[in-house]
């Protein structure tokens, strides 16, 4: 019996390892887990040493094949983790160890909840999370802060899940909050089988930013220095508002008016909708079709004016032909090379666009990590992008 075990739980984690290299549907998934992470890879670790240790009580073939591929699976995570660690060290990056473990990596709840707008067009109710400066000393909220930047965050979600509490957006802004930034995360309408929201999604983006204009002060935060973070969805939705601004088209209808954005980060952001929609993924294609129909109200073919309307690089483009790329504010872009959920070329073709239009940018794309690369905000990828986030930052004149 613990043979049979072994056997079982070293072919998984092989197989497993070796989609981190070769595309296996379905387990090619593991490198969301951020190269698997300080604790699965010492979990492998600790079950090669179990197997060793099982194979020289009593020898056998299957116990002896259970060490060797449970080996070489440990081996195969460590070269992954080490590229990795390698590339992030090369960005400047000083890694914590700890929180390369996950733990206490979470997050927190917001120390605040507001309803921004009670939507009647989506019947939706809009919620703002708040978590305010946090003392580097003692890491709680600072009592009557003044002047802090504000980072204003978009949940991912492929625009038809998720909300202000999100795994990656609750991590982000907690981390945010740790660095004394004002940290506002953001609902916005979630399409459904009877709602498209492309166009609503974005108005009412506009109009949580004009709450945050009004409203920011209150809670201690200059919103004269607001930066957006996104992710996936939110990548787009940060990148879209980003751009319509250069081009005056950014109005909140429900009162206010929108803060000028001074920076923009986002990871994996869905920056070719078309890409995303025509995924071949034999396991995600599916869902993201589903979302991105949902999203739009039909595919690239049935309403390409409308994917023509969301596409921020058609717009990037815009801007560089009409001479505006220098009123862009600066972009950062991570994203995962392998990311199988939204593809990379979209990522590529924003990069391209950005330098064309002599826009400040940045985009890393980093090698064996999939998408949620910040899933566990510790990650090593996550690390570089709070990293390089703190430095775009700094240099928008939003230090905290």
């Amino acid at each position: 019996m613990v043979s049979v075990a072994l056997l079982v739980a070293a072919l998984f984690t092989s197989a497993c390892a070796l989609a981190m290299f070769v595309p296996l549907p379905g387990l090619s998934y593991s490198l969301m887990l951020g190269t698997w992470g300080l604790a699965a890879l010492t979990g492998v670790a600790v079950a090669t040493l179990c197997a060793v240790v099982a194979w020289r009580r009593r020898p056998d073939r299957v116990r002896a094949w259970a060490a060797a591929l449970l080996a070489c699976s440990l081996l195969a995570v460590a070269a992954v983790a080490g590229i990795q660690v390698r590339f992030a060290l090369a960005q400047g990056v000083v890694l914590d160890p700890w929180a390369l473990t996950g733990i206490g990596q979470t997050g927190s709840a917001p120390d605040l909840e507001e309803t921004f707008l009670s939507d009647d067009a989506s019947d939706q109710v809009l919620q703002a999370g708040i978590w305010l400066p946090r003392d580097p000393a003692t890491g709680e909220p600072v009592e009557d802060p003044q002047g802090a930047p504000v980072v204003v965050l978009l949940h991912g979600g492929g625009w038809m899940t998720g909300d202000h509490l999100n795994p990656m957006t609750r991590g982000q802004a907690h981390w945010l909050a740790e660095q004394g930034y004002l940290a506002i995360a953001l609902d916005y309408p979630l399409s459904t089988p009877r709602l498209q929201t492309w166009e609503l999604a974005q108005s009412r983006v506009a109009c949580g930013l004009a709450w945050v204009g009004t409203n920011a002060a209150h809670y201690g935060g200059d919103p004269g220095h607001l930066a957006l973070v996104g992710d996936s969805a939110g990548g787009h939705l940060a990148l879209e508002t980003a751009t319509r601004q250069v081009l005056g088209a950014v109005r909140s209808t429900c009162g206010g008016r929108v803060p000028q954005i001074d920076a923009v980060s986002v990871t994996y952001p869905i920056a070719d909708p078309v890409a995303f929609h025509d995924n071949s993924d034999l396991v995600v294609s599916g869902s993201v079709r589903l979302r991105a129909q949902r999203y739009t109200g039909g595919s690239p073919q049935e309403v390409p004016e409308v994917y023509a309307q969301i596409d921020p690089v058609a717009r990037i483009e815009q801007i560089g032909r009409m001479g505006l790329g220098d009123r862009l504010p600066p972009v950062l872009v991570v994203h995962g090379e392998q990311d199988h959920v939204v593809p990379v070329t979209g990522t590529r073709e924003l990069d391209a666009a950005l330098a064309a239009a002599g826009a400040s940018h940045r985009c890393v794309v980093v090698p064996y990590a999939d998408h949620v690369l910040d899933l566990n905000p510790g990650s090593v990828s996550s690390q570089l992008w709070r990293h390089l986030t703190l430095d775009l930052l700094e240099h928008a004149g939003m230090g905290a």
